[in-house]
């Protein structure tokens, strides 16, 4: 796991409360038409029953990123909590999945407002994820960003 995902690994877990699966492969399903994908993280908010996909974007432009966050329903959020579903993992009292995505400051801007209507989308900027002295009073009062 590079460096930035350990960084962000240790802000998502740090309550204790977040169980991560890494690299999750969301195999495509042809008869449905939906996955594909393989994002950074899926988060499992055991407190707040919330599964959070998760991904970071360090480049320059998040376009590539938010064209695939428009997707998010197909890609991620219904072939994922099939499969947990299926599992018995998460059941009908879990909230609907959400997406956490990390990127630089200075494209934050941009990326809340293309999604400033979605409730199930927040972004969050690394450089606010990384510096655990930065972050910590915040992240514990209020748990996963929103």
């Amino acid at each position: 796991m590079p460096d930035l995902e350990q960084d962000i690994a240790a802000f998502l877990t740090l309550d204790g409360h977040v169980f991560l699966a890494p690299q999750y492969d969301v195999a495509y399903n042809h008869e449905l038409d939906e996955g594909g994908s393989c994002p950074d993280f899926v988060a499992l908010d055991m407190k707040k029953r919330e599964v959070v996909v998760v991904e970071i974007s360090s480049a320059s432009n998040v376009q590539f990123l938010t064209e695939r966050v428009r997707d998010r329903a197909t890609r991620w959020y219904k072939p994922i909590k099939r499969k947990m579903e299926e599992a018995g993992i998460v059941d009908d009292s879990w909230s609907p999945p959400r997406f956490l995505g990390f990127i630089r400051q200075d494209n934050l801007s941009m990326a809340r407002q293309s999604f400033e209507v979605d409730t199930d989308v927040a972004f969050w900027a690394i450089e606010d994820a990384t510096f655990l002295w930065k972050y910590w009073d915040e992240r514990m009062a209020m748990g996963l960003p929103r």
